[in-house]
């Protein structure tokens, strides 16, 4: 497939559907197990009824957590566990967030990663309902591994 087809997909063919998604009351110590045991770096926060709200990266957690962290001092590990359980999704989600529809194209999917710092574009219908995600890391997939033909 050409690049130029590449970049005509549909962002619906590329996205990952089965998200991890966190409620906007959901403590951050909930977030960050999920971040760990399923080694993704993106959370979609979502209302009751799936509407998008803002999004959670994990870098947000990290910026949140004692510089200490890594050497593990006593100080720091109470600090974080005091900041992850005191603190919900909606005090460190980001809300105003670039989103895309199922039908916009891996072109402008492009366009926004190149001219911005962020890695991942939430997927939303025209009721701003979460759909998916697509990452930095799905177009290197896809640019790099076949896809099946569509329609076949």
């Amino acid at each position: 497939m050409s690049t130029n087809e590449l970049l005509s997909l549909k962002v619906e063919v590329v996205m990952n559907t089965k998200l991890f998604t966190v409620g906007p009351d959901t403590i951050l110590k909930e977030a960050n197990i999920i971040f760990d045991k399923e080694l993704i770096h993106h959370l979609p926060v979502v209302s009751d009824t799936g509407k998008f709200l803002g999004i959670i990266s994990k870098s947000d957690i990290l910026l949140l957590m004692d510089w200490g962290t890594k050497l593990k001092l006593p100080a720091s590990l109470r600090k974080n566990t005091f900041l992850l359980t005191s603190n919900l999704a909606r005090d460190i989600m980001e809300t105003n967030v670039i989103v895309v529809s199922p039908q916009d194209t891996i072109r402008k999917c492009v366009q926004i990663f190149r001219e911005n710092y962020f890695h991942a574009l939430p997927v939303v219908d025209d009721q701003d309902n979460l759909v998916g995600l697509i990452t930095t890391y799905d177009l290197m997939i896809l640019a790099y591994h076949e896809i099946p033909q569509l329609g076949a």
